[in-house]
């Protein structure tokens, strides 16, 4: 496959898995709590699992777009990927990050997992989890990393 193709599918997976992240937490989570004090209805709460547990799924085959296609470019770039040159220790630290973005994602959904079944089926108890501190601090990390990993990016590209 080309380098070009595979360079577009990176950043397609990357815009869908970045642009992803951005709509939960700028759109969804704050019209669902903005200037409410009582819970949420039962409506609405199922939207958010829905929408959780697709975002998911299309979170994580965007990330595993993301690994197989950066290994891809990496491999291409063969001599300067090098860790004596500048561009490789930069590319080192991204790579460090997007681990750690994997990490949390991987803590965030299979081990938090907010949008899975409630314990006890109890959707009432799934509210004060789905937006606890610990999970909507994990999601923010997670954003704010991934942003982190894009401006790496960026930064490789101009030298």
């Amino acid at each position: 496959m080309p380098a070009y193709v595979v360079t577009w599918i990176h950043l397609l997976a990357a815009i869908t898995f970045i642009g992803g992240w951005m709509f939960v937490q700028l759109v969804v989570r704050p019209s669902l709590t903005e200037g409410k004090a009582k819970p949420l209805s039962m409506e609405a709460m199922e939207m958010v699992k829905k929408v959780g547990q697709r975002f998911k799924t299309v979170g994580w085959v965007s990330l595993m777009v993301l690994v197989f296609t950066g290994a891809s470019q990496l491999l291409d770039e063969s001599g300067s990927a090098r860790l004596e040159t500048s561009w490789g220790l930069i590319m080192m630290l991204k790579l460090f990050v997007f681990a750690i973005v994997g990490g949390l994602i991987f803590v965030h959904d299979l081990i938090l997992d907010p949008y899975g079944a409630p314990a006890k089926g109890k959707m009432e108890n799934a509210q004060p989890f789905m937006f606890s501190g610990k999970v909507v601090w994990v999601q923010r990390t997670i954003l704010g990393l991934s942003l982190a990993v894009l401006f790496i990016a960026a930064y490789l590209t101009s030298l």
